[in-house]
């Protein structure tokens, strides 16, 4: 009883022991995954190769504790930073992987943010319709999982691509309607983009005080949240305002101000911009050496900026390259694993189904064999039993067969000596019937009446003798189907030509046969001359032979 206690506790100890260990490794894995995510955001701008790098690797320690959401988000870093380098055709096979991941987990808030960055890369590629509908897909996806955050900022995007086509009233209609979602919701403290936004709408449209109004506010926001590059931006564009509206002395105070704060962030492209602003500015002042001097300047950092661009950009085409070969030997080497193991499987699944087979094989040839000694067994006593009664059937058919030929010599004997008292008997009657005729012609006329008729009757005996019907029957018993074979010949047959037929199939003389028919050897001729002709036989034929062969 407390063996079985033991085990039990033991067992429930160790599923506790996996379960944390488990969740230890996967906790670690979480980290390490945030570790690399930290590396890659921090080296975004400076080092996109870098950031690349350490984001390609949270990647694969997502993939291995299988944190599906965790990949769809790092996938979309990954396209945000292959945007920023102008990569766009590989950022956007990470959008739309990622798109598939949260489609997948129904994490809307995150597809919204996807949409309205494939938008901003379906502009880059000259897709500017198809942007619109990505922005306005994106929008329609906010309301219907009421993500403020998210309409506001696609209706910030649909408003600059109406910008960007010269749709100014449309521009401020979305511009404006994203303003005010985040107004209503007390958020206006993430408007500054918007305000930025609404200024470049009105700078546009040449409605320059509009224009300072929301860069000013746009400044004021920022610097509220202290985001100092989007101050640069901001400083810049109030300086390019303060020039149009030709208040020289306040644009270049600010433009001045640009290029300092954005050497300090070592901010070129701001650099570049408050360099071409200052030029400007002095030209507008009519020092053009100083704007030459300033506008050179702006060239130099703008050469620094195509080459530092190209440098980043190749040295990320280069990761990326690395990336995909590496990532395609690992397929391959997963391919080459997985091919492996089923070739192992195969191979099992083949030695089992050989053994299987064989072992059928030779079960079946065992039954077989059994079955076959059976059948044997069962075919020998079959055979056996089979020989006993043909034995017996040979014997009682050779009874029956000796019993059948001594009915036949019987009978033929039989008939023999019928026909042999036939034969007496006629002779004996003949010599009766001359004895009387030589008395008839000695005595007187009675007697001689007396006498003819007693000739009449042995004349008639001789053709009614009532030994034929038993004659007949021995002759059918020795000689089957003789007379119904003769009468098939024939339908016209009397029976005096039955008789005569049946005393030729005994092969006997023509004066034997005259003597037992009680008619003279002409008679027997004729009467031969009528059978032959009623039996249809042809010229030449023997009747005799005829008769013998039926």
């Amino acid at each position: 009883m407390n063996f079985c206690l033991l085990r039990g506790l033991f067992g429930v100890v160790l599923v506790l022991w996996c379960f944390l260990v488990e969740g230890a490794e996967d906790q670690l894995k979480n980290a390490s995954v945030q570790r690399l995510l930290m590396q890659a955001k921090t080296k975004m701008f400076l080092a996109p190769d870098s950031s690349y790098y350490f984001a390609t690797e949270a990647l694969k320690v997502s993939g291995e504790s299988d944190d599906k959401l965790t990949e769809g988000l790092i996938l979309q870093f990954l396209g945000e930073i292959l945007f920023q380098q102008g990569i766009y055709a590989e950022s956007g096979e990470r959008f739309l992987a990622a798109a598939d991941i949260f489609k997948a987990f129904g994490s809307a808030n995150y597809l919204v943010e996807n949409y309205n960055f494939q938008g901003r890369i379906l502009y880059k590629t000259k897709n500017a319709k198809i942007s619109l509908e990505m922005h306005q897909l994106a929008y329609e996806l906010a309301i219907d999982c009421g993500d403020l955050i998210g309409q506001a900022k696609s209706l910030g995007w649909i408003g600059s691509m109406h910008e960007k086509s010269g749709d100014y009233p449309k521009a401020l209609y979305y511009q404006w309607k994203s303003l005010g979602v985040f107004r209503r919701q007390e958020m206006g403290y993430l408007s500054s983009q918007i305000m930025e936004n609404l200024g470049s709408i009105y700078e546009d449209s040449e409605n320059f005080d509009s224009a300072l109004f929301y860069f000013d506010a746009a400044y004021q926001l920022n610097l509220q949240t202290g985001d100092s590059l989007k101050l640069i931006s901001n400083i810049n564009n109030l300086g390019d305002i303060y020039r149009k509206q030709g208040r020289l002395e306040e644009a270049l105070t600010n433009s001045l101000m640009a290029l300092q704060i954005s050497r300090l962030y070592n901010d070129i492209y701001q650099e570049s911009s408050a360099l071409r602003d200052i030029s400007k500015i002095y030209k507008d002042k009519e020092d053009f050496k100083t704007s030459l001097s300033y506008l050179d300047t702006s060239r130099m950092v703008y050469q620094e900026i195509f080459s530092l661009e190209s440098a980043r950009q190749l040295a990320l085409m280069e990761q990326l390259s690395h990336v995909k070969l590496k990532d395609q030997q690992i397929s391959e080497l997963k391919y080459s694993q997985v091919l492996d193991k089923k070739l192992k499987f195969l191979l099992v699944l083949l030695t089992l189904l050989v053994l299987g087979l064989s072992l059928v094989f030779y079960s079946r040839q065992k039954i077989k064999s059994k079955s076959a000694e059976e059948l044997l067994f069962h075919q020998k006593k079959n055979l056996y039993h089979q020989q006993k009664l043909m034995e017996k059937e040979v014997y009682h058919v050779q009874l029956k067969e000796q019993k059948m030929a001594d009915e036949l010599e019987l009978n033929s004997k039989s008939l023999l000596a019928q026909t042999l008292h036939l034969i007496d008997k006629n002779k004996i009657l003949e010599e009766i019937r001359k004895k009387l005729q030589q008395t008839v012609e000695d005595d007187s006329k009675e007697q001689k009446k007396k006498i003819r008729n007693l000739i009449k009757m042995i004349d008639f005996n001789f053709v009614q003798d009532t030994d034929w019907d038993s004659f007949r029957k021995n002759f059918e018993k020795v000689h089957e189907n003789f007379f119904h074979q003769l009468n098939g010949f024939s339908q016209h047959l009397t029976p005096s030509d039955l008789r005569l037929a049946s005393l030729m199939r005994l092969n006997m003389s023509s004066k034997d046969i005259a003597s037992i028919l009680g008619i003279s050897p002409e008679s027997l001729r004729i009467s031969r001359y009528r059978l032959r002709k009623k039996l249809n036989l042809p010229k030449g034929e023997s009747l005799q032979q005829f008769i013998l062969g039926i």
